[in-house]
Formats: C-alpha cells, structure tokens, sequence
C-alpha cells in the first residue's frame, strides 16, 4: 500500500502561512465554494458509475446522502496547517463514483517566477472501509505530484500538501486531479483549497529561529516536514 509521498524540494507548510495568507490565489474557485463544480473547473469522466455517482461539491457537517453529503458521514472543515489564501469556507470536491475515472482541471497562466502551490485531501472512513482501493494523483501549476491511494492513507484526517513552484516560461500550466476507483464499493476522497501564489514563501534560516522562538509549537511541526510537497495535518 502507498503512504502520502512527493518528490521535489521540502516546504514547511506552518512558517509560511501567513506570508501566503496575503496573497492572491490564482486558481479560481480553489475553495470550492461557487457551484457548480464546473465552475472555474473542466470536469471529465468515464466508467460504470459515472454519472450516476459522479463527483460532486458537498457542504461540511453534511449528514445528507449522495449528492448532497458524503453518504451520511459528516465531513469536518479543512483543519490543516495550508498556507492557502482562502478561508476554509463550507465546501469541498467529493470523488466517489465506482469503477471509474474522473479528473477536474483547470488552466493557469503563470509568468516566469517562484510560486507556491498545494492542496488539502481528506479520506472518509467509510470509502476507507471499503474493499475496493482508489488513486488519487495531483499537478499543481504543472508540477506532478505522486499518486496516493486510498488503502495506504489515514482516514477522517485533513492533510496538506505543498511544494514550491519554478517557472521558467510564462505559459498556461495545468493543475488537476483525477481519481481512479477500482471494483464497487471503492474508496473516495475529497479535495479542498487548491491553490497557487505567487512567491516563494519560504522564511531564511534566520527567520526560522524566531519563528521557533516566537510560537514554541513550530519547532516540532518543523521536524515534522519532508521532501516535496511536504504533508501536514
């Protein structure tokens, strides 16, 4: 089974929180919140449950079935440590459909430069309990992140992932998302505060001193961090 993993350079997702939390984000309706999920998103998909559980936004909190909640689980808001310029808001992208596949992409133009990029992902425990695995592979802003399957990940747990993005071109760049599900019932999972700003907001090792200083707790989120598109809770 797959654990979480990126292969690019280390982020450390709580120091440059607020730095990112005053920019601008570049992906549309990266929150989710204007339905529907066609909005500011190209929504493509196949496969024996499509369209009949097709992905869908879904509100947290939602005790609702299929389409309007996550089949009675309620799902929390996004709790993770993103640096992501929106608030968390009400909703959230869900991907459920059995023996199918669905991506939902979205193109951004990006000038040459430094961008940091990430999304937030939450599997709920009753697609983990299922037999069937799903995948779930992530580009932001072009950059391809490792595909992460449903069996090998921890349930009912909001977890942030994030890189840092070198442009060279200024050109259109894909971000995108595409679930794979296997034989019924299939795991699911939902998606929230895609983002992209421009900057990198990485502090110098001097600001990292005071930051440790300063907030107690960031010292052992900063052990914490790994390799590209480090994950945080």
């Amino acid at each position: 089974m797959k654990r979480f993993a990126f292969a690019a350079a280390a982020v450390a997702t709580l120091a440059f929180g607020g730095a990112a939390n005053a920019a601008t984000n570049l992906v549309l309706n990266g929150s989710f919140e204007e339905a529907p999920l066609g909005f500011a998103w190209t929504y493509s998909g196949s496969g024996a449950d499509v369209p009949a559980h097709q992905a869908v936004i879904i509100p947290y909190n939602s005790t609702a079935a299929y389409p309007g909640g996550a089949f009675g689980e309620p799902i929390p808001p996004d709790n993770s440590s993103s640096p992501s310029p929106d608030a968390v808001g009400d909703n959230a992208a869900y991907f459920v459909a059995d023996n199918s596949t669905e991506t939902l992409s979205q193109m951004v133009w990006l000038d040459p430069g430094i961008y940091t990029i990430g999304f937030s992902v939450y599997v709920p425990l009753n697609g983990f309990n299922n037999s069937g695995d799903a995948s779930f592979t992530a580009t932001v802003a072009g950059q391809a992140f490792t595909t992460f399957n449903v069996d090998g990940s921890t349930p009912q747990q909001w977890v942030h992932y994030g890189s840092i993005a070198n442009i060279t071109v200024g050109d259109w760049y894909e971000t995108s998302f595409t679930y794979k599900s296997g034989a019924a019932p299939a795991g699911d999972f939902l998606v929230d505060r895609v983002y992209i700003v421009a900057g990198n907001a990485i502090p110098e090792p001097g600001t990292w001193a005071l930051m440790i200083l300063g907030f107690g707790g960031a010292g052992a989120a900063l052990r914490r961090s790994r390799r590209l598109g480090v994950a945080t809770a």
